[in-house]
């Protein structure tokens, strides 16, 4: 190839310069359209990603500016709460051990250097001397080596414990976490919580490697090269670096953008699965051809995926191009001229020796292979930087909205997000309602409540009774007419529109739903259940216990606790369930293990053992026989629990005193009282 542009003529040398010139402008054209064409494919994929219910702002913009900053060092503050913190401590000592192997790797040029000049020289006792003291230090060297990758593990474990501490503090404060899923407070969740604070922590704490160790490398090496070469002579390689971040930073992508981009995306896929999961039964009783459908909508969830993530490596690739080309090989072609100009310009006499000139060459090369490196690393900080905005993006406005769920007034916030999802956007309230209020007293109260659908149709109007301790009451109508609606309003899941609702304090009542919870746990936990399973209850500190000091489980222990437990157990006919295992001490998949109807036992089980004042019955006992139905019924009842019940069965009438009827029309009130006598 030489021989052959050595043979070429002056003007032929100029035509191929100026068709080279004209291609790569050409294909340097190509790639921007095909780049910007990309940009806005990512854009229509993640179109549905950024869509704006009623009353939800615009997505924030993702990039490295002041929000970015200022987000996180409020996250920062949250990882190391405090200057003498274990966090604090471990980043310390991260910073000594990159004080340390900048100055072994400085000291292994020095040895490096000398020994080239023994050998160079044929001085082979000392070349062999200099050979022992390399592989000592190459000793310590290691471990520094392998104490930096431990030390960046610490550091972002100990990072996602402060930050995944907070969350589910906050998560799990004023049923956060029910505004979050239930009613859309949160999108993707459970990715943010786990996901999310994973990727943020290892971007962070891999982040300080990267710019406090190529920092030092390039002050202490700077330093250690002026005694060869000059201040002067690296002065031109760095202005080199400067025009080269320069210009990099100007053709980078939206990497913000695309890495928030791809975990949007990746949570939807996420998403598309849990649905499929939890909603497979109904989907099964339709296919085919529902399992079809599913599919489609699995493979495009994929499709946009996999498709954002093409579209990004291609951007990506075209960067490393740039990066590869200006910051690793062009740079060395650079260095190596800072190096050679002062010795090519230097009078021939004062050179010095071969085997000085040896020396100085092996430890300057090293020492600005190392240099470059480091402000390379540096050049390209911007790129990690825009990674960890994506990630502090996500996490920021995790932290910011789950703070937002769970401070100040849970009732306030459920209205807002209750509002938020109903087709109008507001409550409509026709007539004289009374404004909403939630009263603390002894005896449930309901005084002229007033009951919407989700799309405004009014349901109840001036729903008033009273529900004494001993007395109670059962709740009748046809489905949609809002029933289980009360039952959400009376727990404050669901804002209440109008009226006045007087609740008991805190463990007088006790909600059962169709589908009854079961803890992860052992058989003795799902009775004692909302007490944290025994496990967790043993490794919790007292300030933990103290919230639930008040359950029957936190104040009974030993013979007693089992007693109750047998007691309550054999009142709902599962007293078998002792025998299948390891007793009370059994841990299965209780879900999968119980039919429906053993499930609904348990959890009555369950609401014996607590025996509270009140018992909030949402058809749990609907997978039941009757017979069996009967008998749980009655068993609450010899507690002396009073219970506010909704159910179909006209057996149900002999437990209770008072019927509301729920008459699902428009018209009237939209319900009745009926009062039962019970024959003595």
């Amino acid at each position: 190839m030489a021989e052959i542009l050595m043979g070429l003529t002056a003007n032929h040398k100029r035509a191929l310069a100026v068709v080279l010139l004209a291609g790569g402008l050409a294909g340097a054209q190509q790639v921007s359209r095909d780049v910007h064409r990309a940009q806005r494919e990512q854009r229509h994929l993640c179109a549905d990603l950024e869509h704006k219910g009623p009353g939800k702002q615009k997505a924030a913009k993702v990039a490295v500016d002041k929000v970015f900053f200022r987000r996180l060092l409020e996250i920062l503050k949250i990882c190391v709460p405090r200057l003498l913190s274990k966090e604090a401590g471990l980043i310390a000592f991260q910073g000594g051990l990159l004080l340390s192997r900048t100055w072994l790797t400085d000291y292994i040029s020095r040895i490096e250097a000398r020994a080239g000049r023994h050998l160079i020289s044929q001085n082979f006792p000392q070349f062999g001397r200099l050979l022992a003291l390399f592989a000592a230090v190459a000793v310590p060297a290691a471990c520094v080596n392998s104490g930096l990758k431990y030390m960046q593990k610490r550091i972002q474990i100990a990072f996602m414990r402060r930050l995944t501490h907070m969350l589910h503090e906050q998560y799990c404060n004023n049923r956060a976490y029910y505004a979050a899923s239930t009613l859309g407070g949160l999108t993707n969740a459970d990715q943010r919580i786990t996901e999310d604070v994973e990727k943020f922590a290892f971007t962070i704490s891999e982040l300080y490697s990267y710019t406090f160790k190529p920092l030092l490398d390039v002050i202490v090496f700077t330093r250690s090269l002026s005694r060869v070469m000059g201040y002067r002579g690296q002065l031109g390689l760095y202005l080199y670096y400067m025009a080269t971040a320069t210009m990099l930073r100007a053709l980078s992508p939206p990497l913000a953008l695309m890495t928030s981009q791809e975990a949007g995306l990746s949570g939807a896929f996420r998403t598309a699965h849990q649905r499929l999961v939890a909603h497979s039964e109904e989907i099964a009783y339709n296919d085919p051809p529902a399992g079809a459908a599913e599919q489609m909508i699995l493979n495009q969830h994929l499709y946009r995926l996999l498709r954002h993530a093409k579209l990004s490596a291609f951007q990506r690739f075209i960067q490393q191009v740039f990066d590869g080309y200006f910051v690793k090989y062009f740079a060395s072609v650079v260095a190596l001229m800072v190096y050679a100009a002062p010795i090519y310009f230097k009078d021939p006499k004062t050179r010095g020796s071969r085997d000085d000139i040896t020396q100085d060459y092996i430890r300057s090369m090293r020492l600005l292979s190392n240099t470059s490196r480091g402000v390379g690393d540096l050049v390209l900080v911007y790129k990690r930087l825009t990674g960890l905005a994506g990630h502090t993006s996500r996490v920021a406005e995790l932290l910011e909205q789950v703070q937002r769920l769970s401070s100040g007034d849970p009732t306030a916030v459920h209205r807002e997000l209750y509002l938020r999802n109903l087709s109008s956007g507001t409550l409509k309230l026709d007539g004289d309602i009374p404004e909403p209020k939630r009263l603390p007293g002894d005896i449930i109260k309901f005084k002229r409540v007033a009951l919407s659908s989700p799309d405004g149709t009014p349901l109840v109007r001036d729903l008033t009774f009273d529900v004494p301790i001993g007395s109670s009451i059962l709740i009748m109508g046809p489905n949609g007419s809002g029933k289980s609606s009360l039952f959400r309003v009376l727990a404050g899941l669901w804002p209440l529109q109008g009226g006045e609702i007087t609740v008991p304090g805190l463990g007088s009542m006790f909600y059962l739903s169709q589908r009854p919870y079961l803890v992860s746990g052992s058989l003795r936990d799902q009775l004692l259940y909302p007490q944290p399973p025994r496990a967790v209850w043993a490794a919790a500190t007292p300030a933990m216990r103290a919230a639930f000091m008040h359950l029957p489980g936190a104040q009974l222990a030993g013979d007693e606790l089992e007693e109750k437990l047998c007691d309550c157990l054999e009142a709902v006919e599962l007293e078998y369930l002792l025998g299948r295992g390891a007793g009370w001490d059994q841990v299965q998949n209780w879900e999968e293990t119980l039919s429906g109807g053993e499930k609904q036992r348990l959890a009555m089980a369950r609401l014996l053992f607590h025996r509270p004042q009140y018992a909030i019955l949402d058809e749990c006992t609907s997978a039941v026989s009757a017979d069996g139905e009967a008998a749980l019924y009655r068993a609450c009842k010899a507690a002396g629990i009073t219970m506010l019940s909704i159910g179909h069965r006209p057996a149900l009438r002999q437990f209770h005193n008072v019927i509301i009827h729920f008459e699902g029309t428009q018209s009237g009130q939209g319900w009745h009282l009926e009062r039962i006598k019970h024959d003595l």
